[in-house]
């Protein structure tokens, strides 16, 4: 465990993982700054075309609970390798997709492994890690997240643009297999939960706290995911050219690692806060978002005030669960993601009917109701439930 290792190497198996985390994000959200690209080699519209971001979080959605009630039994390090190596070969499929159908398979393959990768390596971080710096082990962890987004899928996206799509998913699979290869030398044995089985969820669906947060999140994910599936295609009708909307991107995860700091810092004795005000700057910004598409300074202002407030609600939502439920964590993240991905697929769903519906310019508009609904709602959870329990639980250790 972590505690045996020396001050340095306590911290390798968790950047291993976040190297991991890095990788999934990549892969999850690089169709979006792809998503012309993909339209276009196999002739279909953007809307369309993002079938393909649905299917991925409906399946993982679908997937998270069985998987983890299946597998948690199981050594984490073997798990997560695993999931690398099979990750790997799902953009290896994905990147020679000879029509949409083998796409869309390669896809699915790869949320198999996100399903489940996401339900152990938060826990598995905060198993690792150094006594008493859960908390920063889990915002290392999101960095890679925030990571992701700031390099990693506009990174994607301009390799795509230049060298091909395809470069973009067989380059991940390529990574994939090292950082799995690393992953094995490097984690120390971390032995699964206690038996996840269905008499566990009773227990959790039970839990007013947690199931408040759940329901906060799922609202917000959609929210956030109705103008964010199409904003390739949404900043290119104002007239930004691609390397401005791939620099926006950048900007957008560079302030999730911005929130990846300052979360792991100040995060303690400050929970209202961190829990209650992003959906504020989230209802703003999106609101704001079509009247900022006129000038490249106020793109920027945008994505960064956008990223801001994303990043900050991702991580304190994930620390709720954890502080929620510690006992059964794995079973509680698991089904945290899943709602995550529920909120993804019906955002690109929705965004998607709302442009052939509506038009473009209304997604954010919608995106913006949600979050506003989400901040009213946070509000009465935090009034009736979270306060109370934020006194009597401790937080990951």
């Amino acid at each position: 465990m972590a505690e045996t290792h020396s001050s340095g190497s306590a911290w390798a198996p968790i950047w291993a993982v976040t190297a991991a985390a890095f990788l999934f994000n990549t892969s999850e959200f690089v169709p979006v700054g792809l998503l012309s690209a993909l339209s276009a080699e196999f002739g279909r519209t953007e809307a369309q075309t993002g079938i393909i971001i649905t299917v991925y979080a409906w399946l993982v959605l679908l997937c998270s609970l069985p998987l983890i009630l299946l597998c948690s039994r199981f050594n984490y390090k073997a798990l997560l390798t695993a999931l690398l190596f099979i990750f790997a070969a799902g953009q290896t499929l994905t990147a020679l997709a000879p029509d949409f159908r083998v796409l869309l398979g390669g896809r699915c393959l790869i949320a198999l492994t996100h399903a489940l990768f996401w339900s152990i390596a938060t826990p598995a971080a905060v198993k690792i890690a150094p006594p008493g710096k859960g908390s920063q082990a889990l915002g290392l962890v999101a960095g890679g997240t925030a990571v992701a987004m700031i390099a990693g899928m506009p990174l994607g996206r301009l390799l795509g643009l230049t060298m091909g799509w395809r470069f973009t998913f067989g380059l991940l699979g390529i990574l994939a297999l090292i950082v799995g290869i690393l992953i094995l030398r490097l984690l120390p044995s971390v032995p699964g939960t206690k038996s996840a089985v269905l008499t566990v969820l009773p227990r959790i669906f039970k839990n007013p706290a947690l199931m408040g947060v759940y329901l906060v999140t799922a609202l917000t994910f959609t929210g956030h995911f109705i103008p964010y599936s199409y904003i390739e295609p949404y900043w290119a009708a104002a007239g930004m050219p691609p390397f401005i909307i791939t620099l926006a991107l950048s900007i957008f995860g560079a302030a999730g690692l911005i929130c990846s700091i300052v979360f792991s810092r100040r995060y303690d004795g400050h929970e209202k806060r961190f829990t209650v005000l992003p959906f504020a700057g989230l209802t703003l910004c999106l609101a704001l978002l079509q009247l900022s598409a006129v000038s490249v300074e106020s793109v920027f202002a945008a994505a960064l005030c956008w990223g801001l407030s994303f990043g900050f609600f991702s991580l304190t939502y994930q620390a709720l669960v954890l502080k929620f439920e510690p006992e059964y964590a794995a079973v509680a993240t698991a089904i945290y993601s899943s709602i995550c991905n529920l909120g993804i697929g019906a955002g690109a769903f929705m965004g998607g009917r709302i442009i052939e519906l509506l038009s473009l310019t209304a997604v954010p508009y919608c995106g913006a109701f949600c979050a506003l609904l989400s901040l009213i709602f946070a509000l009465w959870c935090w009034q009736h439930f979270w306060h109370a329990r934020f006194i009597c639980i401790p937080g990951p250790q």
